[in-house]
C-alpha cells in the first residue's frame, strides 16, 4: 500500500507540429465548458493537480469526457511525462522511476488480456517475464480462492472463449495477483451490461475492501463512484472541483458545475434574491421563508434546490403551484419525477406519494430550503 501525493501536476499535450496553435478569434479548435481547455502552449489536460490519496483509499475520479481524468491515471502510473509538477507515491518522486518498477496493477476498460495464452498464463505471464516461476502456482491458487466461486473454471480456457464479464474477472485477477501497492482502474466496467456491472462491482468492492490496497477508480457512473469510493474527486477541464465524501459534495457543491454534475437528476438553480423578508425566486409570486438568520439581506443569488426537496405541500397559501407538463414513475422507490418550469427555468421534482400525479395537473409543492444551496449568480461559487 502506498500514499500517492501530486503536487502541482500540470500536463500539456503540444499541437501537432504541422498544425499551429488555434487563434481564438476563430474556431480553429473545439473548447467547451467541460473538456481540456486550448491554449497556446497547447491542450492543457491536467491544471495545477494537488492531491493526496491517502494510505489504503480508494478515490473515484468522475467527470465528463474530455476532463483529463485517464490522462491523470496515466500520470499516477507513469505512462505520460509531466509537463510541471510531481507525482509522490510515500514521499518518494517518482520522476525517475519507470512504470514497471513502481508496484502498480492496472485494469482498463478493454481487458487487454493477452489472446493466446490461458487465462492462467495471462496471471502467471507477469512472474515468467521476473523470472519468479516457482511463485506462479500459489499466486494463482490464491488468486482464484479471493476472486470466488467459478474462477477457478475459467484458468484453463482461452480469451477468446470468455464472455465480457469472465474477461473482466480475469483481468482484476491478472491485476492483484501480483500484490500491488497501487491499483488503477479506469472506467473497467463500462462494457459490461446492466446486470453483470452489478455482479462485478460487487466483487470488485469486495476485493479492494479486503486487500486495503491504495485505488484510484476513473468512471462516468455515480453510482460506481458511491458503492467502491471512500472520496470522490471531480474534475472539470483540467483541474480538481471539489473533493470530499459523496455525502460530502452531494450536500454541499462547492460550485453550480458541481452541484449540476453530482446527483441524478441534477440539481435545479433558479434565480432569487434573499431580503428581510425572505427570499424572493423569479416565477413565484409569494416571497419564501428563510430557513433562519445566516444569509445576508439584499444578496442576489441562484437557489439550488434537489429534485428530492421538492415535496407536495397541502393546498395552503405558501404552496408553489407547478405545472406537470411530463411526470415519469419508478415503481422501485415509490416516486414521481415531475417535470416543470418556474419562470423561464425548467426544473425536476422528485416526489414521493401514494397519490397517483399525471400530466398536465397542476401540483402544489414546496421546497426544503433547509437542504437548498445558494451560489453566486456570475462566478457560480457557492456561497451558503
Amino acid at each position: 500500500m502506498a500514499t500517492i501525493q501530486l503536487e502541482h501536476v500540470r500536463k500539456v499535450f503540444p499541437y501537432p507540429l504541422l498544425r499551429r496553435a488555434p487563434d481564438q478569434t476563430e474556431n480553429a479548435a473545439p473548447d467547451d465548458d467541460t473538456g481540456s481547455p486550448h491554449t497556446s502552449e497547447g491542450i492543457v489536460a491536467l491544471d495545477d493537480i494537488s492531491l493526496t490519496i491517502q494510505n489504503g483509499e480508494t478515490m473515484s475520479v468522475i467527470g465528463p469526457s474530455g476532463c483529463g481524468k485517464s490522462t491523470l491515471l496515466r500520470v499516477i502510473a507513469g505512462l505520460e511525462p509531466l509537463t510541471s509538477g510531481r507525482v509522490l507515491y510515500d514521499r518518494r518522486d517518482m520522476a525517475d522511476v519507470a512504470p514497471g518498477d513502481r508496484g502498480i496493477g492496472i485494469v482498463f476498460q478493454s481487458y487487454a488480456l493477452y489472446p493466446h495464452m490461458s487465462s492462467k498464463n495471462n496471471l502467471a505471464f507477469y512472474f515468467r517475464m521476473h523470472k519468479r516461476e516457482q511463485e506462479i502456482d500459489e499466486k494463482v491458487r490464491i488468486t482464484a480462492e479471493t476472486l470466488g466461486v467459478g474462477f477457478d473454471t475459467l484458468l484453463g480456457r482461452m480469451p477468446s472463449t470468455l464472455s465480457a464479464g469472465q474477461k473482466q474477472r480475469v483481468a482484476l485477477g491478472r491485476c492483484i495477483v501480483r500484490d500491488p501497492k497501487l491499483i488503477l482502474l479506469d472506467e473497467p466496467l463500462s462494457n459490461l451490461d446492466a446486470k453483470l456491472r452489478v455482479q462485478t462491482r460487487g466483487e470488485l468492492k469486495r476485493l479492494l475492501r479486503r486487500f486495503e490496497v491504495t485505488s484510484v477508480y476513473v468512471t462516468h457512473d455515480q453510482i460506481e463512484a458511491i458503492a467502491l469510493a471512500d472520496r470522490l474527486a471531480v474534475m472539470r477541464r483540467g483541474k480538481i472541483e471539489q473533493v470530499g465524501s459523496y455525502w460530502d459534495v452531494y450536500n454541499r457543491p462547492a460550485n453550480m458545475f458541481v452541484a449540476s454534475f453530482v446527483g441524478t437528476p441534477p440539481m435545479n438553480f433558479l434565480p432569487a434574491r434573499i431580503h428581510m423578508d425572505g427570499i424572493s425566486v423569479e416565477g413565484v409570486p409569494e416571497p419564501l421563508a428563510k430557513p433562519g438568520d445566516r444569509y445576508l439581506p439584499n444578496l442576489s443569488v441562484m437557489l439550488g434546490i434537489r429534485p428530492e426537496d421538492i415535496q407536495l405541500a397541502g393546498h395552503d397559501s405558501s404552496a408553489i403551484s407547478i405545472l406537470a407538463e411530463t411526470v415519469e414513475y419508478l415503481p422501485s422507490e415509490r416516486c414521481y419525477f415531475v417535470y416543470s418550469t418556474i419562470g423561464d427555468r425548467n426544473i425536476t421534482a422528485k416526489i414521493k406519494t401514494e397519490a397517483t400525479i399525471r400530466r398536465g395537473e397542476r401540483v402544489p409543492v414546496r421546497f426544503i430550503l433547509e437542504h437548498a444551496s445558494y451560489f453566486d449568480p456570475k462566478t457560480g461559487e457557492r456561497v451558503a
